[in-house]
């Protein structure tokens, strides 16, 4: 008993020691500690849902994936699979190198990427759709993106002469409850049948939204997740003249750059939505080939708050590489713009949207070349000169170019091809210490006396993560001392 007294009380002796010199050294709390900034590491995981697919027969989807790869980063893998039953479609065979896997037919099931490792930093995917002849005739082009829970689509329509489809997907292993709004001139749309609509994992849906709202001309969609996380993805079909998949619209805001627009347009439309509670005029900009100017009898639309409004631009570019640059005066606004290429049954349209300035390289996994398929890049820079870099991987030795951009101005350019490569990956990259930059890309194919196409905006890939700075702090250990109270008068 003697022993097991004097063991304890050496034990508390030793503790008051530890205890009094944490207190001695403790760190002032009037004096923060300089936080260290979060370290930046590759990213470890990235995951990107391709919508189904649904058209006519002797239509040909082709699903491209690319991962640029991060020289710090190994081993991993990329895999496309079912969403519902996970049944494997391809792999990719190593980062630096692009695959491609093509699924014929009219009704494909939504399929997923997941890369990991290696393949994680810079992933991108793409699926293209090319159908032929008959309803719905085109290039159809969508990025695959990963499930979100707050989505906006701007431009589609549902009038007598336009099909539009929603296409759904829970590609997670948890249960989504979603919300689908419309919005269309006149503000919100009484849509029944689209709140709470639930989805276990590995359910798709594609909604018609004629049904919902017939006739409206033009029409904003919001797909807000309730819980959980859903891939959203809007395809609009005009007839024989033209099909393609609406990108998502960038956040709200009020100044917007749109790349993109080629310059044998016939027609552009651009499309407003009033994000805010209050009305807003928009000034209306092109930058074009030589300069920024504000178009004659367009220079600005009234955006009504809740409300869609839409602005025929006509044939905006005449003859120029052209974006659209746009700047609300009192409150928030969402983007999208509609251009057509040919004229009646011999033409097609592809949706854009407001792309972020460039801060890294970009990846556009799908890009064609040879006989008559041809991918052109449009770089944009609203202020200051840029200079960008082109560089395209087949697999084996890639193509390279740099292309200077005087301000102000918009350039198109082929990408640069490999060496004998009809499909290849195209990374898009700002030169460092030059001005803002935007960026997109359009795929195009010369069939009889159509021009089909589809484009792309380019954003920063997601290379890596900022991790925080974490250290041991003993001093967590130890009480706060309690402040003395008041004395009394």
């Amino acid at each position: 008993m003697k022993r097991t007294t004097m063991s304890l009380a050496a034990a508390v002796a030793v503790l008051a020691v530890i205890v009094g010199l944490a207190t001695l050294t403790r760190p002032s709390t009037s004096r923060a500690a300089d936080a260290a900034p979060p370290k930046q590491v590759p990213v470890e995981r990235a995951e990107a849902t391709c919508p189904q697919v649904r058209t006519l027969d002797g239509a040909s989807t082709l699903y491209t994936a690319f991962s640029p790869g991060n020289g710090s980063a190994t081993g991993g893998e990329a895999e496309l699979a079912n969403v519902g039953d996970k049944a494997e479609r391809g792999k990719l065979d190593a980062p630096g190198r692009p695959g491609a896997v093509t699924i014929d037919g009219k009704d494909v099931p939504a399929v997923g990427w997941t890369a990991d490792g290696a393949f994680a930093p810079g992933f991108s995917a793409q699926a293209t759709t090319r159908l032929g002849n008959g309803a719905g005739r085109g290039l159809a082009g969508v990025q695959c993106q990963a499930p979100g829970t707050d989505q906006w689509f701007v431009g589609t329509s549902t009038a007598d002469t336009r099909d539009a489809y929603l296409y759904l997907t829970n590609s997670t292993n948890v249960a989504a409850q979603v919300d689908v709004e419309l919005y269309g001139p006149d503000g919100p749309i009484a849509a029944e049948g689209v709140r709470g609509l639930t989805f276990p994992p590995g359910e798709s849906q594609n909604i018609a939204l004629k049904p919902l709202a017939p006739n409206v001309p033009v029409v904003a969609v919001h797909v807000l997740t309730r819980s959980g996380r859903i891939a959203a993805a809007v395809r609009d079909q005009q007839g024989v003249s033209g099909n393609d998949w609406l990108p998502q619209a960038a956040g709200s805001g009020r100044s917007f750059v749109v790349p993109g627009l080629p310059q044998d347009a016939t027609n552009v439309r651009l499309v407003l939505f009033g994000a805010s509670d209050t009305d807003t005029d928009v000034n209306i900009e092109i930058v074009g080939k030589a300069s920024t100017f504000k178009p004659a009898g367009f220079e600005s639309a009234l955006v009504k708050r809740g409300k869609v409004t839409e602005v025929d631009l006509g044939e905006i570019t005449k003859g120029e590489a052209s974006a659209l640059r746009l700047t609300a005066a009192r409150a928030d606004v969402l983007v999208g713009v509609r251009v057509t290429r040919g004229t009646g049954d011999a033409a097609d349209v592809a949706y854009l949207a407001a792309t972020p300035e460039l801060t890294g390289r970009a990846v556009l996994p799908d890009n064609r070349a040879g006989g008559t398929l041809s991918s052109v890049v449009f770089l944009t820079a609203p202020q200051g000169a840029a200079k960008v870099k082109l560089t395209s991987t087949a697999g084996a030795e890639p193509a390279t170019a740099e292309v200077d951009i005087p301000a102000g101005t918009t350039v198109g350019v082929p990408a640069p091809v490999p060496g004998g490569a009809a499909q290849f990956a195209l990374t898009v990259e700002p030169v460092a210490g030059t001005g803002p930059v935007h960026a997109a890309r359009m795929v195009a194919e010369q069939m009889d006396k159509v021009p089909m196409f589809t484009v792309q905006g380019a954003t920063s890939a997601r290379d890596t993560v900022a991790l925080p700075t974490v250290s041991g702090d003993m001093s967590i250990m130890v009480p706060e001392e309690s402040p003395e109270p008041p004395k009394k008068k």
